[in-house]
C-alpha cells in the first residue's frame, strides 16, 4: 500500500513538472516604438572628382541587441563605416535583433568641382507626367546632361517620366562627371487615397480591425506590412472578398513604390 502511495505521488509530481513546461510564458511581439532604433550621421568624407574614395560613418542607438547596417541594397554588415563611395545619395539602414529599424539618407559630394541639385515633379500613378530638372553647381560651363542610357544633351530637363528611379549623369568643361540616381514618385497620398481603401476593405469587423493581428487601424502596422499588402492585393487574395478595383490595386502599388509615405 505504501509503495502505491509513493508511485502516485511521483506521477503527480511529474505531471506538475510537465504542466509547468507546457504553459511556459511566451513573449509577446516586440513593439518597436517603445524603444526605437535611432540612426545618426557621424561623419562624411566627400569623394574626389571621377574617383571612388568617399567615406561615411553612422551611429545607432536604442533598440535591443546587436545592430546590422546596410547601404542601399547591399549586404548587411556589422560595422557602421562605409567607404570607397562615389558621388551620390545613399540610403543607410540599421536593424536590431528584433528587426526594429531606422533609415538615413546621406549625400556624398565631389570634394572639388562639379555637383548638382535637382527638382522633380510627380508622375501620377501609372502615368508618365513626371519630370527632373538638374542644376549644376561648382563646375565649369558648358555642361552636358543625360538620363539612363540616352545620349548627352545640353538640355537639363527630362520630361514624360513614369514613376521610378533614373540615373542622371552630368559633366562639365573640365571633364569632371557626376552620376546620381533620382526617384520620381507617383504622388499617391496615404490620407487621401490609401487610408480609405484600407479602412473600408481591410480594417473591418472580423479582419484587421483589432481582432486579428496586425491592426490596420494603425498607420505603423500598415507601413510595416506594406510590401505584403501590395503583393496580396495584387494577386487578389486580400481582402478576402477580393472586391478591390484594378485602380485601387494600382494605387496601393504606387504608394508602396513611393516609399509608403505618411502623406
Amino acid at each position: 500500500m505504501q509503495k502505491n502511495f509513493f508511485f502516485v505521488l511521483i506521477v503527480i509530481v511529474n505531471c506538475i513538472s510537465l504542466l509547468s513546461c507546457e504553459y511556459e510564458t511566451i513573449p509577446g511581439p516586440v513593439i518597436c516604438e517603445d524603444n526605437p532604433v535611432v540612426l545618426e550621421l557621424v561623419s562624411v568624407e566627400d569623394s574626389n572628382c571621377a574617383l571612388i574614395d568617399g567615406r561615411l560613418e553612422v551611429r545607432a542607438s536604442g533598440g535591443g541587441g546587436n545592430y546590422r547596417f546596410k547601404l542601399g541594397n547591399n549586404d548587411e554588415q556589422l560595422v557602421s563605416i562605409f567607404q570607397d563611395l562615389a558621388v551620390g545619395v545613399y540610403e543607410i539602414s540599421v536593424a536590431d535583433e528584433n528587426n526594429c529599424s531606422a533609415t538615413l539618407e546621406v549625400v556624398v559630394k565631389n570634394k572639388n568641382g562639379l555637383n548638382i541639385t535637382f527638382e522633380t515633379t510627380e508622375a501620377g500613378c501609372n502615368t508618365s507626367n513626371g519630370s527632373i530638372t538638374v542644376t549644376p553647381i561648382d563646375g565649369t560651363a558648358p555642361y552636358n546632361f543625360k538620363i539612363d542610357n540616352s545620349n548627352f544633351t545640353t538640355d537639363n530637363t527630362f520630361t514624360d517620366l513614369a514613376p521610378g528611379e533614373y540615373t542622371i549623369v552630368v559633366n562639365d568643361a573640365t571633364g569632371c562627371e557626376i552620376s546620381q540616381t533620382i526617384k520620381v514618385k507617383s504622388g499617391v497620398s496615404f490620407s487621401a487615397s490609401i487610408s480609405e481603401i484600407i479602412k473600408n476593405n481591410c480594417a473591418v469587423s472580423g479582419c484587421h480591425s483589432g481582432s486579428q493581428f496586425p491592426d490596420f487601424r494603425v498607420f505603423k502596422n500598415i507601413h510595416d506590412n506594406a510590401s505584403q499588402i501590395k503583393t496580396l492585393t495584387g494577386n487578389r487574395t486580400m481582402p478576402l472578398n477580393g472586391n478591390l478595383t484594378q485602380t485601387q490595386i494600382n494605387t496601393i502599388a504606387c504608394w508602396v513604390d513611393d516609399g509608403t509615405l505618411d502623406n
